[in-house]
């Protein structure tokens, strides 16, 4: 998102100065968590980016490109303030700063400083940011809060958000939750998509758990890859 991006005056008229004094306070926090996280993303950038993430994030690149978000109002900020209940006149008031034409131009602390934001979007907007949050935890960015899936039991809203995924785009958000495990050194039971949780329950449910359904997509991926699998915890 651009530094320069500045909302035209004309459209602060049908706002009361409550929602503007509102939006104003969200946008100084925004920053100062901005300024806070760049210390620590200045140290993970030391880290390597392994060969199968590099692979990975070249992917997502190519199967993303080309991507904007024109037909919500809510993305990046908007979904970051919907988590932190501000009204939607106030929330209104940020549309006009968001980054819609290419998700490559999302700064990674912007993204930090945003990362519940995933969570509170349309389809159109999560299709806009799934690939800037997952290519900049491939780059070791530390995220706290950002999940590209969810539980076996729990996707109904990342099945509303999924809708406008091509095949491409969600084979890169499997693979993206297989690479997910690889690098947590604490690597515990993999998350899931809607389409691996529709397929475990048409093809798996009454011959294994989903744990080992995860276990199974994630040996799938490290064989495809030629990584080895980690050591996992059966929670």
């Amino acid at each position: 998102m651009s530094h320069d991006k500045q909302p035209s005056p004309l459209l602060l008229i049908p706002f009361d100065k409550a929602s503007i004094r509102e939006a104003e306070r969200f946008l100084r926090e925004v920053e100062s968590r901005r300024k806070l996280w760049r210390n620590d993303m200045a140290k993970q950038k030391e880290r390597e980016i392994c060969e199968a993430s590099r692979r990975l994030l070249q992917r997502i690149d190519k199967a993303f490109d080309g991507v904007t978000c024109y037909r919500e109002v809510r993305v990046l900020l908007g979904g970051e303030a919907e988590d932190d209940y501000m009204s939607p006149d106030a929330q209104a008031l940020l549309a006009p700063l968001e980054e819609r034409d290419d998700w490559r131009d999302i700064p990674d602390d912007l993204l930090l400083a945003c990362e519940c934001a995933l969570s509170y979007v349309g389809p159109h907007a999560y299709r806009f940011l799934i690939p800037a949050f997952m290519s900049a935890q491939l780059r070791h960015v530390p995220f706290d809060t950002f999940y590209a899936g969810s539980g076996m039991k729990d996707l109904t809203v990342r099945r509303a958000q999924s809708m406008e995924l091509n095949e491409e785009q969600r084979s890169c958000i499997s693979d993206y939750l297989s690479m997910e495990v690889i690098l947590d050194p604490l690597p515990d039971a993999r998350f899931f998509t809607p389409w691996e949780a529709d397929d475990y329950k048409e093809n798996y449910a009454q011959t294994m758990k989903p744990y080992h359904y995860g276990e199974m997509l994630l040996r799938q991926f490290c064989e495809r890859e030629g990584i080895e699998m980690p050591r996992l915890t059966d929670s």
